[in-house]
């Protein structure tokens, strides 16, 4: 049953719906994500929950400012943005931790009973039957709720309810929208625990209105809250329910990752089949209605911060047989009213708040081990040519029913770009690894999204790559790949993804996104790091805890075997001939990796974009701190709730909220990963290198810029490197320290070297 037939159930058992779409060529994956511009969507102060005014015009492209890459802010609603379509950048600010939140405010409680007829818009927008942001735009007074405002409360009464346009109201308590045979609330109810309430006026038997609200009874929460409200049959019924195992055969599909006896052999947590369990209900890909509140200080939040319509379906590939499970939030005015949330839903980049969906995840392969190793892991991606995805720390409740802690995180998907670089969404492409028979299949790569969505253009890049001729000094055939790929994206998520130590990679979890055709070279994009740091069962051949990366995706230096045991060259499963659980292109990173590695100037490029990562970003401290960053966003508390309700075993999956485990294989990674580097590629030790610059300006190495414009950092001796210096606003470039005028410039190092570039 996918969502069209489950929307199409509602409108019909009462007309309930408006909005519903029966269009056939509405389809059942992701919805495009283009803007219009007839309505925008406010934007709501996190802390307060006060709309902040904006305009209504419709978003373009940015414009970015092609010497510095830094987009140039909008001066009205017509300016055009700024951007170099070669260097896109993300939106920035001051700068952020990842995982940080605001500080943890103790849970207040309160009381209220609600007289009949009388509005609770004074507490809180009111809602329509959209439920959702366009009511709270300034231009439009919010509508009557039938009902008391959503929140967190001692004891609450809801006085009898009466129609605002002369009808009756119905109710429902089960997340089910309500028809003319719903209930009516007649007489005073005192709301005794957790519940969640949805009212429809009814008007010769058409649902006028409908307003969803969610009530906890002394319920204390120290982090941020998402309530989800869902029909409870359609997701939990033990036979139908999304969430659910449901009626098997053949023991549920046994076999798989780790050949139909789970992980260990003994995973019992669901006791009708083994994993993956392919034929229980969470692998169909059915999206229902959900109602979404968020409470951005848990209980202390006076009200909630906003809400929307949408659509939920369960995610992710093995992670499923998890008893918490990971799903997708979509919004599509098309079917559930709301098209978008303005928000700043993370600490990281906030200014970067249009969201079209988000995930609510499990922690993946890692809920029986841990909180954070991927969260944490990508995040420190953070000021690179890599992307990710933000996150954060909330607990989730299903109809007022405690489901635990979630990570909240950004979708990969076309509005990634349109989120975070102001780019139509409709321009460019976001590709994946997928198997053939999957929907847009080019040559093992696929596209997210729809409305003209392909993997056409990564297909031929990726074969153009895999075929060409790199060799030698001003290759030609290199300057036309380097001008549809990012080379520093490339070659910066490589050396992140084999720090990572990620076995389940490089023939699996790949995304890049972009557009050559129309100037956007595609970039990297980095996610599911479950299996790396030390945790990579079922990876046949993967050496979890000492597995040389650059073996695992290029081979041995001296050997010219497409890849030593080949991981990361052939599809499929098992590490053997296969890296990673793959499935998709014949030709993949590894071979593209080599391929591009035979030209010296990627070759110079890759070498040091690894020195700059492994001493400035894929550290022990770094690593340290931004663990610490995101369990410092949950309290003791949570952890301990959320423990109860979905109890690990200790002892057999290492469970390890305090990064024990985590810390233990960090400490001495960067440095495995140098003598990786240092042993692959035949280099000298390290010296120091000081690049500076002097006035107004700075310098970036290999198209890369640093940390600080007076930059101290560790190089491999007897390697080159390419430095440019760029003027600032005003300033002129004068030239090297050492009397060169040439710029970019190609420096040796040859030991302790200091390069200043000069500017007046």
């Amino acid at each position: 049953m996918n969502k069209k037939i489950v929307l199409l159930s509602l409108c019909t058992a009462g007309a309930l719906l408006t909005a519903c779409s029966d269009d056939p060529s509405s389809p059942n994956v992701e919805p495009n994500l283009g803007y219009s511009s007839a309505i925008e969507e406010p934007i709501i102060d996190p802390i307060t929950g006060e709309i902040i005014p904006t305009s209504s015009a419709a978003v373009t492209d940015p414009v970015i400012d092609p010497n510095t890459g830094e987009i140039i802010p909008a001066s009205s609603a017509a300016s055009a943005p700024i951007v170099d379509p070669n260097n896109p950048q993300p939106m920035s600010s001051a700068v952020v931790q990842p995982g940080m939140s605001s500080a943890v405010v103790q849970p207040g409680m309160s009381s209220a009973v609600v007289q009949p007829g009388v509005s609770s818009s004074a507490a809180a927008p009111a809602q329509s039957s959209s439920s959702g942001l366009k009511d709270y735009n300034d231009n439009h007074a919010p509508k009557e709720s039938y009902l008391p405002a959503a929140g967190f409360y001692s004891n609450l009464t809801i006085q009898p309810l009466s129609g605002k346009q002369g009808g009756q109201v119905k109710c429902t308590f089960d997340g089910s929208f309500p028809t003319q045979n719903s209930e009516s609330i007649t007489a005073a109810k005192q709301i005794t625990e957790n519940t969640v309430i949805r009212c429809s006026e009814f008007l010769n038997g058409q649902a006028l209105d409908t307003t969803t609200q969610t009530y906890f009874i002394n319920e204390k929460v120290s982090m941020p809250v998402v309530a989800l409200t869902v029909n409870h049959h359609d997701m939990f019924d033990s036979t139908d329910g999304l969430y659910a195992t449901g009626n098997l055969t053949n023991n549920g599909g046994a076999g798989g990752m780790w050949g139909g006896i789970g992980v260990g052999g003994d995973d019992t947590n669901n006791p009708k089949c083994t994993e993956p369990c392919k034929q229980a209900n969470f692998w169909k890909e059915d999206e229902l209605p959900v109602h979404v509140e968020f409470f951005e200080n848990g209980s202390s939040t006076k009200t909630k911060n906003w809400e929307i319509d949408a659509g939920i379906s369960i995610i992710g590939n093995y992670s499923r047989y998890k008893p918490k499970k990971s799903v997708a939030i979509k919004m599509d005015d098309s079917l559930y009213n709301d098209k978008s949330l303005k928000y700043s839903l993370f600490k990281t980049r906030p200014e970067a708040k249009r969201f079209k969906s988000f995930n609510l995840r499990n922690n993946g392969n890692r809920f029986w081990t841990d909180y954070a190793e991927d969260a944490m892991l990508t995040s420190l991606m953070e000021g690179t040519e890599v992307d990710y995805q933000r996150s954060r720390q909330v607990v989730v409740f299903y109809n007022g029913e405690y489901f635990g802690i979630h990570d909240m995180r950004e979708r990969l998907n076309r509005s990634f770009a349109e989120t975070n670089y102001g780019i139509d969404n409709k321009s460019i492409n976001v590709v994946k690894n997928c198997s053939n028979g999957d929907k847009g299949y080019q040559n093992g790569w696929c596209p997210s999204g729809t409305n003209g969505a392909s993997a056409s253009e990564f297909a031929q890049l990726v074969n153009q790559i895999t075929t060409g001729n790199f060799e030698g000094e001003n290759n030609q055939s290199y300057k036309q790949v380097s001008e549809k790929l990012n080379m520093v994206s490339f070659a910066q998520y490589m050396i992140a993804e084999m720090y990572s130590h990620n076995g389940d990679w490089p023939n699996n979890n790949i995304r890049f996104w972009g557009s050559p055709n129309k100037g956007i070279p595609f970039k990297a994009m980095m996610f599911d790091l479950d299996h790396g740091y030390g945790f990579t069962p079922g990876i046949m051949d993967f050496d979890v805890e000492n597995q040389n990366m650059y073996q695992w995706v290029l081979g041995s230096a001296t050997m010219d075997n497409n890849g030593g045991n080949q991981g990361g060259q052939q599809p499929g499963m098992g590490g053997w001939d296969m890296g990673g659980f793959g499935g998709g292109a014949n030709t993949t990173l590894g071979q593209m990796l080599k391929k591009l590695l035979s030209n010296p100037d990627f070759k110079r490029l890759f070498i040091n974009q690894a020195s700059i990562l492994l001493n400035e970003y894929l550290t022990y401290e770094k690593v340290q701190k931004a663990f610490q960053n995101i369990m410092s966003t949950i309290p003791s508390s949570e952890q301990q709730r959320d423990e109860q309700r979905w109890p690990r075993n200790q002892a057999k999956y290492h469970w390890s909220p305090d990064g024990s485990d985590i810390m233990q294989f960090a400490r001495n990674r960067t440095e495995t990963v140098k003598q990786e580097t240092k042993q692959y590629f035949g280099l000298s030790d390290e010296v120091s290198v000081s690049i500076n610059a002097s006035g107004m300006g700075s310098v970036l190495v290999e198209g890369t810029k640093l940390p600080s414009s007076n930059y101290s950092g560790k190089f491999f001796s007897g390697t080159s490197m390419k430095v440019e210096a760029v003027a600032g606003s005003g300033a002129i470039f004068m030239g090297w320290s050492d009397g060169s005028t040439e710029n970019p410039r190609i420096v040796q190092i040859n030991g302790a070297t200091t390069i200043t570039a000069q500017f007046k």
